[in-house]
């Protein structure tokens, strides 16, 4: 079934298409809601509320032809809105302004070639030198496989800003993983003579 048919069924008040929306996204939803804190608890209340609304707000709810970007976006918008106001370290985060942690994982092992601890820890590095909206968008683009129609949609910014933001992003990291490869060559090549 498309995810227009689905989404139609699920404010039609069809529980059990409810709960296959929620088992199918709640992994991407978690990994994308830990990028922008370590607060675990935060980041599962966020996912609980955002489920909860749904429900209780699905009669008064709009088409999405991608239930994965609408779910996406709503729970961006939810996090960086509870970091905003809550009392801590993290009280000056505004919608322009927030941390997005990119690392590299277990999970995410797939990015590294057999041979390539070398090529992970550079890109591990490269990906320190991107402000915290091209990490997000390189997480969406690369790591959710997302077009740059969803990207958009998500982080709420125009297509052409999505594009720019990746292009960006890995003309940054290209260029800081080509200094890497030189610097290690050459410290390579000074000791194995």
């Amino acid at each position: 079934m498309e995810d227009e048919k689905i989404w139609e069924s699920f404010k039609s008040g069809n529980r059990e298409v409810f709960e296959q929306i929620f088992r199918a996204h709640i992994r991407v939803l978690y990994k994308y809601g830990s990028r922008f804190t370590h607060d675990p608890a935060l980041v599962e209340d966020c996912i609980q509320d955002l489920f909860l609304d749904l429900w209780n707000k699905r009669q008064s709810l709009g088409t999405t032809d991608s239930i994965k970007r609408y779910l996406l976006g709503s729970l961006r918008r939810r996090i960086i809105r509870k970091l905003q106001h809550k009392p801590s370290e993290n009280s000056h985060v505004e919608w322009e302004n927030y941390d997005f942690h990119l690392e590299l994982n277990a999970e995410d092992e797939h990015i590294a070639t057999e041979n390539g601890v070398a090529q992970q820890k550079a890109l591990k590095a490269a990906m320190t030198q991107l402000t915290q909206r091209q990490r997000e968008v390189i997480y969406l683009k690369y790591f959710q496989e997302m077009s740059y129609e969803e990207i958009a949609s998500v982080m709420e910014i125009s297509y052409q800003s999505a594009r720019n933001l990746v292009y960006a992003a890995l003309k940054l990291m290209k260029k800081h993983m080509v200094l890497i490869k030189v610097l290690f060559l050459l410290f390579f090549d000074k000791f194995s003579h």
